[in-house]
């Protein structure tokens, strides 16, 4: 009986919530709108200094201690600081903290699962793009001193997706492929498609990029991700929230020495972000892709029950 009570006080406050949001992102929608048709000519017309005010040079110094140096003279990196040789078995190993350590994997809760494919369909469907929702995550990170502040902490926000599990791996991407130049119409349906079939995906896998690394330019997320791995992913479902708890693996697409089925996924992290936000046809890999190893996840949904309690492994 308490837990149906909870559940219905749940359900009227995220109703409450849902219309607050959503008038909050449609007046949202229109200032960005209003400012997206002058501003920016002003700020990106030569005279960004006077006119963004919050603009001023970066000015990094000599990190402490002296970071690592990642890039060899082919011009990609190799991530030694994991090691996923077993994570088939459910174990990936990694430095973090400076110490060599065995993490189990496991799949991500379903009420979770459930979430995030549902409300991706709902975008798909002609729902609003919103500031919150089953795409775009914060990624918290620390570890590595790139010189221009006086923490290692890292906060950023990025795209996340699942990965489809090894057997379904050439079918996904033959699909993909052989749709790229498909209206939007038909890709919206092959993307909910996707997400309607949930024996798809391996839930123990999350995908992102790191799309602005360079060997000269080099993120903060890149720095600590290659140095300390390990990193907590939030997102926010008004009134709910989610915090998955990963290893990250980073793969450079030069990499020659990338197992096959690790290759595939680089190549299905590249060409899912360009067949949803638009890009050339696929050939080759060329970003950065991250697979995230799910180690643990929380329900911070501030309402009775979840509360910030863990939900993998269950408590």
């Amino acid at each position: 009986m308490n837990s149906e009570r909870n559940q219905e006080k749940y359900q009227t406050k995220k109703r409450k919530i849902d219309s607050i949001g959503w008038l909050c992102r449609r007046a949202f929608l229109k200032t960005c709108s209003a400012i997206g048709l002058g501003v920016p000519v002003a700020i990106f017309s030569g005279s960004e200094k006077s006119v963004f005010m919050g603009y001023r040079e970066a000015k990094a110094g000599p990190s402490q201690p002296p970071r690592e140096h990642y890039w060899n003279q082919e011009g990609y990196f190799v991530h030694s600081n994991v090691d996923a040789s077993r994570w088939e078995e459910g174990i990936v190993r990694a430095k973090t903290d400076g110490t060599w350590k065995e993490y189990y994997i496991r799949s991500l809760d379903q009420n979770f699962v459930r979430w995030n494919l549902q409300a991706r369909i709902a975008v798909l469907s002609g729902g609003m793009m919103c500031l919150d929702g089953p795409h775009s995550a914060t990624l918290a990170t620390y570890g590595a001193n790139r010189g221009d502040s006086n923490f290692t902490l890292n906060n950023t926000f990025k795209g996340f997706g699942f990965i489809p599990r090894s057997e379904r791996l050439d079918e996904s991407i033959e699909t993909v492929t052989s749709n790229w130049y498909a209206s939007q119409t038909t890709k919206a349906q092959i993307l909910t498609g996707f997400y309607n079939d949930y024996n798809m995906w391996d839930f123990r896998l999350l995908g992102s990029l790191e799309l602005y690394t360079t060997p000269m330019f080099e993120t903060h997320s890149f720095l600590n991700q290659m140095a300390n791995p390990q990193a907590t992913i939030a997102w926010l479902d008004i009134p709910g929230a989610y915090e998955v708890r990963a290893i990250p693996r980073l793969i450079h697409p030069s990499d020659p020495n990338v197992p096959e089925d690790d290759w595939k996924r680089v190549r299905w992290i590249n060409m899912i972000h360009d067949f949803f936000h638009g890009g050339p046809y696929p050939d080759k890999p060329s970003n950065i892709a991250v697979i995230y190893y799910v180690i643990e996840e929380f329900d911070n949904s501030p309402v009775p029950g979840p509360m910030g309690v863990r939900q993998v492994p269950p408590l």
